[in-house]
Parts: structure tokens; C-alpha cells; sequence
């Protein structure tokens, strides 16, 4: 059963109590109403594709536009390319041409010629208002050296059809505004249905502009906004609350669905590469959006969801442009009706936007209709294809010559458990604390050791990326894994979801590691988080040049924590006067620690395991 429609969708995480308290606001709401524009771009390869399967849809990808009965005069176009030319759409074609005159029942030649015709129109907007036509500007005919023939008898010919011919090229806008009509109802469930009606009726094209990438069009609609006035509060239910959660999960399961679909799809690693970037990035703001206090104003979650598909938009659109024939259109429909939830949740909660469980349903069939349920299903096993993108990710980043060489292979397929056996679920007393605290510290050493062995790491890089390692689990845990929990012993886990030795977050991180590894066992917690490290180090924080900035190799340190703690998206925030105050202190407190951990001091974590420092 969908979140009751009077909820404006609120997700919740079992470990975030906070959203608990979330309270059902019940309005009273005065009406008015506004418009929403949604761009649709239809880049050139696109209009090509389309443009072939029209005009030029026979065996050999050619067409006549002339050929007599007697055939003496035969005029044949082929390989159109799309572009633009200031504010028309210009179509450039090769044609054969062949004049000739019938003597004495037979076909004499008399031209014989090839070149290149170019046809400039005007898009459009037609009468029946969901579809735009090329109306006929200029048209020219070159020779094979590019010479124009202004008049003759294959001017004569061939212009008046080329202008018919082209100028019957349709460019019907219905996969953009019929699944867009259909999707409208699923996420705007507060409409009654005279309003939703409304709605969809008013779907109109405007705003055709040719630019050079891209003939875009907006579609436009209409909808009744509301002024909300605070009214009654009522606590959220239990069964509310555990419908909430399954949604989060379905948007997130979608997210990753998605992006799996489309890096399989595409042999470029630099697009799958920020497909990848995308994906890690929002999940820690899922991370983030779930520990929010919930405001009726806005929508966390919800607000996450849009705005990484927002951001997924144009690697998307880029990948589906490689892919052929109609399967391009399905793909464009799924990214129109993600930028109408975009357009619309800039409206806030005046429209009582929601995205309801059938609305991903639909969404998700978008994307790929024969396994719509896979994409939503949320799972907590390891997946293979998200291990294998990140492994492909670290072993195609360029190696910084001067520090270290790269033959890398990211996920280990065994590791030795059986040294730190001793370590499991061991909560040190205060007389065997440095016992403990030299165990730990050669685990993230033998870790740290493990995973830049096969990234032979040299100089300085690596004598940075070891004490990181020991400085990332003192700043995260104080080298802890385990903690006590009504008399039981249970994993380090904070309320956000990051758990044991290095506060790897569950939520981030499902799908590359095993998750009851990360919380059990802190030998695998240990090489996880030594994994991430080395990501953040090698592919953000040195590849980004962190250390060629004022306060050089250091830097690397700072970035690569930074990214750690907040996502591949703040590799840069330790040196920025724009976070919030809490990250700043998050980064100092790293920063401090990473210091004693430099000056040989990494014994002082028994501080804050209940120690005195003078007897570590």
C-alpha cells in the first residue's frame, strides 16, 4: 500500500530515531494556479536517427526524390548528417544525379554528377500541437568540389522535391508528453481528478529554439498550486513509518538499478566512470537526507532522489545518444519525466508532489520495461556488477609517474583472518590497553600494507596513505569495532549507519562489500576502509591535483579524509570557507590526529580508549 496521501513522503532509517518524531501536519490551503516548464532537448544524432527512420528507412539507407517512369532522370540521397545553422535546422545529404533524354526508346545520358545538397528549415510548432515540422528556408546544390550549381536541368530537378522532401520530415513530440501524461497522476496524488484532468489537458509545446547542440522545445503545463496554513499535527503511525522506509528503499535500489543499466550499456569508462561518481556521491547524501529532521516545507529524501537524477541527466543522455534506433526515444521519455519531477519540486510542497511507490513502478518501466521489478528490488548481498565497476574505475586511473606505478585489483579475493582471530569482538580492559592498541595498529598497518602492495605505492604517497589509514580509524572509531549494548556485545555503529573499526556507512557502501562482514569481522572492516582510502587518495585527491595547491603533499591527507567522511563530492572541503561548522570541526579534529599520527604518536588513540597518554 502506498504512504497515505496526506504524507508528504518522509523516509525513514531504523537506526535515525530522530525521524520518529516526525509529525503529519493537516492543512488548510488557499489555491492559485501556476505554470511549469520541462525542457526537452533533442540533440542532432538524435534528429538524425529520427530523420533516417523516416525519410530514409529502405535497405541501403538511401531514398530517390526523382525517378521518370522511363528512367532517364534519377536522383538518389544518402548519409544525411543534422545540424544547425543560426536559427534553422540544417540537413546536409550526398546525392547521386542522373540526366539523361529518351531517343529512339532508349536513355541517353547526359549528366552524370555527385555532391552534397543542404537543406535549411525553420522548426514548427504544428496545428495538432504535439508534433513540430521543417518549414523550407533555402536549399543548395554543391558539386563534388563543393562549387554550388545555382541553375541547369539537375537544379531544376531537384530543388522544388528536396524542399517537399525534407520539409515531410515529422518530429512528433507523443514520447515525450504520453508517458509524461501518464506518469503525472503517480506523483501528484493530492489532484483531484477534474484538477488532474486539468493538468494533462493543458501539456503544450513552446519555446522552440535551435541552439548547437540541441533543438529544444518546452513542454508546458499548468496545475493548481496550494498556500498551505498550519493546521491539527497527528504523530505518524507505525505501519506510516515502515511504508516510508520501503520507499526510500525503492528510490535507492532504482538510483543504483539505473545506473547499472546504463554503464553496461556504453564502452566509454569515462562516462561509466561518473555514472559511478554519481552513484557513491548521492548515497552519502541519502546517508545525510535520512538523518534530517523532518520539516513539512521540504522533503529530504525526496529532494536526494530528484537531484541525483538531475545529476545523472546528461551522462545519461549522452550514453542513450550512442544507442540505436527507438530505444534512444525510450530512453529520452524516462529523462523527460525526471526533469518534470525536477521542474515541479522546485514548486516545494504548494503542488503536494509525492513519488509514490507506483510512480517508481513506472518510472523504473521507463527505464527498462522487461525488468522493472529487478531495478526496484533493494538488496543488502554483494552485487558483482557494482564491485566490478569500482575495480574498473581505480585500475584505468592514469598513474602519477613520479610516486607510484598502478597494477591494482580493488576488491581482495581472500584475506588472512586467522592473525587477528584474537582480535574478535574484544572490548580491552583499561590494564590491556596497549596490548590492544599495538594489535590494532598492526592490523591497519598489515590493511593499509595489503591494499597498496598491488598499487605499488612509492615515497611520499605512501608513507601519506599509511598514516591516514591509522589517523582515518582514530578520527572514525578510536580503533574500535565493538562496543557494549544491554550487556551485549554489538557493532561500533553510529546513527547515520557507519559501522565498526573505520566507520564504513551501510548505506554507501551496499552492494561492494558484505555487510556483516563490515559489522563482525574487523579484519574485513579494516581492509574496507583501507580500500575507500586508496580510492579517494589515488582517484580524487591526487588525480585532482590536492597536493600541487598551497600546503602540498599534506593536502592529499586533508582531500582524501574529506571525501571519506562526506562523500567523493567534498574531496576539496578542508579548504573551503563555505561548509558548515560541523564539517569544519570534523576536518580539524581529523587533521589533529593525523598530526600525532605523523609525529609517531599513534599510540595516543588510548586516550580516548579510557587511557592515560604519559603510560601508552
Amino acid at each position: 500500500m502506498d504512504t497515505p496521501r496526506f504524507f508528504l513522503i518522509r523516509y525513514l532509517s531504523p537506526a535515525a530515531s530522530v525521524l520518529a518524531m516526525t509529525l503529519l501536519i493537516a492543512t488548510t490551503a488557499r489555491a492559485t494556479s501556476t505554470s511549469v516548464s520541462i525542457p526537452v532537448y533533442l540533440e542532432y544524432p538524435l534528429l538524425r536517427q529520427l530523420l533516417v527512420t523516416q525519410l530514409f528507412n529502405t535497405p541501403d539507407g538511401t531514398r530517390e526524390i526523382l525517378n521518370d517512369p522511363e528512367g532517364c532522370n534519377r536522383i538518389v540521397l544518402s548519409d544525411p548528417l543534422v545540424g544547425a545553422q543560426e536559427d534553422n535546422i540544417e540537413i546536409i545529404a550526398s546525392y547521386r544525379a542522373q540526366i539523361g533524354v529518351e531517343l529512339f526508346g532508349s536513355c541517353q545520358n547526359l549528366i552524370n554528377r555527385q555532391g552534397n545538397i543542404t537543406f535549411l528549415g525553420q522548426p514548427l510548432l504544428q496545428a495538432d500541437a504535439k508534433s513540430v515540422k521543417l518549414e523550407p528556408r533555402s536549399t543548395w546544390i554543391t558539386n563534388k568540389d563543393g562549387d554550388r550549381i545555382v541553375s541547369g536541368a539537375i537544379w531544376d530537378a531537384a530543388v522544388g522535391r528536396l524542399d517537399d522532401f525534407f520539409g515531410g520530415f515529422v518530429i512528433s513530440m507523443t514520447p515525450y508528453t504520453d508517458p509524461l501524461a501518464g506518469f503525472l497522476p503517480e506523483i501528484l496524488p493530492n489532484s483531484d481528478t477534474a484538477q488532474l484532468q486539468a493538468t494533462i489537458d493543458s501539456l503544450a509545446l513552446s519555446d522552440i529554439r535551435v541552439t548547437a547542440s540541441s533543438l529544444d522545445i518546452a513542454i508546458n503545463l499548468k496545475l493548481e498550486t496550494h498556500i498551505e496554513e498550519p493546521g491539527e499535527i497527528a504523530p505518524l503511525t507505525a505501519e506510516e513509518m515502515a511504508q516510508a522506509e520501503a520507499q526510500w528503499q525503492m528510490m535507492d535500489a532504482l538510483l543504483v538499478g539505473a545506473v547499472k543499466r546504463y554503464a553496461a550499456a556504453t564502452e566509454l569508462k569515462s562516462l561509466r566512470s561518473e555514472l559511478l561518481d554519481i552513484l557513491v556521491d548521492s548515497r552519502y547524501r541519502l546517508r545525510d537526507a535520512l538523518t534530517e529532521p523532518a520539516d513539512r516545507s521540504s522533503d529530504a529524501v525526496r529532494d536526494w532522489f530528484i537531484e541525483s537524477w538531475h545529476r545523472l541527466n546528461p551522462v545519461v543522455r549522452e550514453i542513450a545518444l550512442q544507442q540505436p534506433g527507438q530505444v534512444q526515444l525510450l530512453w529520452m521519455s524516462a529523462l523527460t519525466a525526471t526533469d518534470a519531477l525536477y521542474a515541479l519540486n522546485q514548486l516545494g510542497s504548494t503542488i503536494g508532489l509525492e513519488i509514490s511507490s507506483e510512480g517508481l513502478r513506472r518510472l523504473a518501466r521507463m527505464i527498462n520495461a522487461e525488468k522493472a521489478d529487478e531495478l526496484l528490488h533493494y538488496s543488502e548481498e554483494v552485487d558483482p556488477q557494482l564491485q566490478q565497476m569500482l575495480q574498473d574505475e581505480i585500475e584505468t586511473a592514469e598513474p602519477d609517474l613520479s610516486s607510484w606505478q598502478l597494477n591494482f585489483s580493488f576488491f581482495p579475493r581472500a584475506y588472512a583472518a586467522a592473525p587477528w582471530e584474537d582480535l574478535k569482538q574484544w572490548l580491552p580492559a583499561k590494564d590491556k590497553l596497549n596490548t590492544y592498541v599495538r594489535k590494532i595498529e598492526k592490523l591497519l598497518e598489515t590493511a593499509a600494507d595489503n591494499a597498496q602492495k598491488q598499487h605499488k605505492l612509492q615515497g611520499n604517497h605512501l608513507s601519506i596513505y599509511e598514516k591516514l589509514v591509522l589517523a582515518t580509524a582514530w578520527q572514525e572509531s578510536c580503533w574500535r569495532q565493538y562496543v557494549i549494548i544491554n550487556k551485549r556485545i554489538e557493532p561500533l555503529r553510529s546513527s547515520s549507519g557507519d559501522v565498526g573499526l573505520m566507520q564504513v556507512n551501510e548505506k554507501v557502501w551496499r552492494g561492494f562489500y558484505d555487510l556483516q562482514k563490515l559489522r563482525w569481522d574487523i579484519n574485513y572492516n579494516s581492509i574496507a576502509g583501507s580500500e575507500i582510502l586508496l580510492n579517494y587518495l589515488v582517484n580524487y585527491a591526487i588525480k585532482r591535483g590536492e597536493h600541487k595547491l598551497a600546503g602540498g603533499s599534506a593536502n592529499l591527507a586533508r582531500a582524501t579524509y574529506s571525501a571519506y567522511n562526506g562523500g567523493p563530492g567534498q574531496v576539496s572541503r578542508y579548504r573551503s570557507n563555505k561548509v558548515a561548522a560541523a564539517h569544519k570541526k570534523i576536518d580539524s579534529l581529523f587533521w589533529d590526529k593525523y598530526r600525532q599520527v605523523d609525529a609517531g604518536k599513534a599510540g595516543n588513540v588510548a586516550q580516548c580508549l579510557g587511557a592515560d597518554i604519559a603510560s601508552s
